[in-house]
């Protein structure tokens, strides 16, 4: 479907609100007008859906902890998934972590020198959110040179030495389980973390070591699970504009006054809570305390999300999807993504309503995937 199109007869999602108006785009750009005419008369043309924090590839990668995959053939799967989940950019929420395994700095390094080197075989748009645990100070220059060589636009400040060493203490075969990912004991694994959380006194001036050389890069940083004001605070300073999964409706109202970016992960929505105990998702909603939603482990749950949003009258669903397109891209900055305007990145979805289900994904006006009645339409045209 390489040319000059114009889709006639659909509802189009501009400005969070629906009108029945000619989408063209040629060359991958939404334009004024295109030369091929397709009546989609029935379907919704809405933005493409933009997810800041996902980590659904890991289980196309290592779909067990014993049994990894060649790595391309694993992104290759990863990305099969997001274009059928109507994901047109997507970044996949790496560990840099003390955890092993699939979490390590070696295989995060791997990881990311792949998609860096590959990307370009793509035609979903995929990035990296580089997820650092903050105690692994010795790994601040390996950091920076990750950053600089495979143009890494957003970094997580993430510390979850002490979740695991409570949990060590009240869940110890929760630990023993984390630990079988990276084939090692769960007393081996938290020696690791208390070797590491002794640390803390002189985290914060090695941290700023960090932010100052991060400041030379045109780069994003947020910080994960923040609990308290205080936190939120202190990450703000040190360069973290988003305040991604706060646990607490004071430290959501805090990142507000602050101007952060405040994100939320969409399977709290579906699920009607956090599957780790924290903050339900629609509390923060309700608030006006979510900019945008992420997959976080389940990529269906975006477009689930907004559907149950709608159903529940909390929020219309013009509004509910700015939280998975325009919303993200105001976050992130992405100055040509997340809205059908013209002259933006012809970045959309063709969704039916009537069977609530994706037909079809274009990254910069190239099908990722169609399916459905769509398919049947574009082929009966293209004949």
């Amino acid at each position: 479907m390489r040319g000059s199109f114009c889709f006639t007869g659909a509802e189009i999602l501009k400005d969070e609100e629906f009108k029945r108006t000619p989408f063209c785009f040629e060359n991958g750009v939404i334009t004024p007008n295109g030369k091929i005419n397709v009546d989609l008369s029935d379907f919704w043309i809405l933005p493409g859906i933009i997810d800041l924090h996902g980590d659904g590839f890991e289980h196309h990668l290592n779909p067990r902890p014993s049994a990894p995959f060649d790595m391309q053939l694993g992104l290759q799967s990863a990305e099969r998934e997001l274009s059928v989940n109507g994901i047109t950019t997507a970044y996949f929420a790496q560990a840099y972590s003390w955890e092993g395994g699939y979490k390590s700095p070696s295989y995060a390094t791997r990881l990311l020198k792949s998609l860096y080197e590959h990307r370009q075989n793509f035609l979903t748009d995929i990035r990296v959110q580089i997820r650092y645990e903050i105690l692994m100070s010795e790994h601040i220059d390996e950091i920076i040179n990750l950053v600089k060589a495979c143009n890494v636009s957003y970094l997580v400040y993430n510390n979850h030495i002490p979740v695991a060493q409570q949990l060590w203490k009240d869940f110890p075969e929760r630990i023993e389980n984390w630990a079988i990912k990276s084939s090692r004991t769960g007393s081996e694994l938290i020696a690791v973390v208390d070797e590491l959380s002794e640390g803390t006194p002189g985290i914060k001036k090695k941290l700023n070591g960090l932010y100052q050389q991060l400041k030379k890069f045109d780069i994003t940083i947020g910080s994960h699970d923040d609990s308290t004001r205080g936190e939120r605070s202190y990450f703000h300073s040190i360069g973290a504009t988003i305040c991604e999964f706060p646990t607490s409706i004071e430290t959501a109202k805090h990142a507000r006054s602050l101007g952060n970016s405040i994100i939320m992960g969409a399977p709290n929505v579906v699920r009607g809570g956090s599957q780790s105990g924290s903050i339900p998702a629609t509390d923060l909603i309700k608030l006006g305390l979510c900019d945008a939603l992420v997959s976080d482990y389940y990529y269906p749950a975006l477009v689930n999300a907004v559907w149950t949003l709608r159903d529940s009258g909390l929020v219309k669903f013009e509004k509910a999807w700015a939280l998975i397109s325009s919303g993200p891209a105001k976050a992130l900055n992405l100055k040509n993504k997340g809205k059908l305007d013209f002259g933006y990145c012809a970045d959309f979805v063709i969704l039916n309503p009537r069977r609530r289900l994706i037909e079809a994904t274009f990254c910069k006006g190239l099908p990722s995937y169609m399916s459905g009645t769509f398919a049947a339409t574009v082929l009966e045209k293209m004949q």
